[in-house]
C-alpha cells in the first residue's frame, strides 16, 4: 500500500508541474494582453477544463497524502514520547484531533468553493 501511495503522489506532482508549466508557457507565448478573446477561448475550451479538473484532483490527492505522511511521522507514541515522555499516551488523541481538523478544513473549503461558484452563476 505504501508504494502505491508513494507512486500516486509522484504522479500527481507530475500533473501539477505540467499544468503550471503549461500555464506559464502559454502566458509568455500567446498575446493575451492584446486580445482578451484569446484568453477566453483558451480558458473555456473543453481541453483546458479537463486539464484544470485533473489538476485540482491531483492537488487534493497530493495534499492529502502529504498530510497523512505528517500524521504518520509526527503523531505517534514514540515521537511524542521522545519530546514529552509523560504524554505519549495522548498520541492517539492528537492523531484524531489532527484528522478532525483536516476534515473540517476540507469541508469548509468545499463549502466556500461551491458557494462562491453558485453565487457567480
Amino acid at each position: 500500500m505504501g508504494t502505491s501511495l508513494w507512486l500516486a503522489q509522484r504522479f500527481s506532482s507530475i500533473i501539477i508541474l505540467s499544468y503550471i508549466l503549461f500555464i506559464l508557457i502559454s502566458y509568455f507565448a500567446k498575446s493575451y494582453d492584446l486580445d482578451a478573446q484569446v484568453w477566453i477561448s483558451d480558458i473555456t475550451s473543453i481541453e483546458m477544463k479537463i486539464f484544470t479538473s485533473l489538476f485540482l484532483i491531483a492537488i487534493i490527492g497530493h495534499a492529502l497524502q502529504g498530510l497523512k505522511a505528517v500524521e504518520d511521522d509526527y503523531f505517534t507514541e514514540r515521537t511524542i514520547g521522545m519530546f514529552l515522555p509523560g504524554i505519549s499516551q495522548l498520541a492517539k488523541f492528537l492523531r484524531y484531533t489532527y484528522r478532525a481538523f483536516i476534515g473540517l478544513v476540507i469541508i469548509i473549503l468545499s463549502y466556500v468553493t461551491v458557494l462562491s461558484y453558485l453565487m457567480e452563476v
